[in-house]
């Protein structure tokens, strides 16, 4: 009895909707409702010009992203010359110059005039020593310059053989293509 009544009740929603949908073609017909065929066409249209955006703007945010620097690149451009920096050895006469291809703007300007200085502090103390970088992170940044914290340890050989810890805020920026330090600032 139940499963009677559960197909009749099917069979008079059939009936139904097919009484509307037959109303509705109707009532288009007599020209009492306006047809929905532009409304599809203006749902398309929106979609369509949604999906060209949507690309659009993909495809800029992928271009945009090729060309900026990672958080890493400038870390380990920060970090290598930090370590080349704290590692003074005699024995190297190249040392400076490393120094300077890898430093741009002010700090560029400010190690090229006291390059000879430096040379003759490291030469006059004899010590060779070894930085260790503990540790780096980028503290603010744009799309072509960041500010780097680094904390080094130098490992002094020699007489002394002592350790002593350093923390350093470091600029970074692009100078032709290439990441270089700009600025360093030892930290307390």
């Amino acid at each position: 009895m139940r499963s009677s009544t559960i197909g009749r009740e099917r069979a008079a929603r059939r009936e139904l909707r097919s009484a509307v949908d037959d109303l509705a073609d109707a009532e288009y017909a007599a020209g009492l409702r306006p047809g929905l065929a532009w409304r599809w066409w203006a749902v398309i249209g929106v979609l369509v010009v949604a999906s060209v955006l949507a690309a659009g703007i993909g495809v800029w945010a992928w271009v945009h992203s090729a060309q900026t620097r990672s958080d890493a690149e400038f870390e380990q451009a920060a970090a290598s010359t930090v370590a080349l920096l704290l590692s003074p050895n005699p024995q190297d006469p190249q040392q400076v110059r490393r120094i300077l291809d890898r430093a741009t703007g002010e700090f560029y300007d400010d190690f090229a005039q006291s390059s000879q200085a430096f040379t003759e502090v490291i030469r006059r103390n004899g010590e060779v020593a070894s930085a260790d970088i503990d540790g780096s992170g980028v503290s603010a940044r744009t799309a072509d310059d960041a500010t780097v914290l680094v904390a080094a340890t130098v490992h002094y050989e020699g007489a002394a053989g002592t350790d002593r810890q350093f923390r350093l805020h470091v600029g970074v920026a692009e100078d032709a293509g290439v990441l270089k330090v700009s600025a360093v600032q030892y930290l307390p």
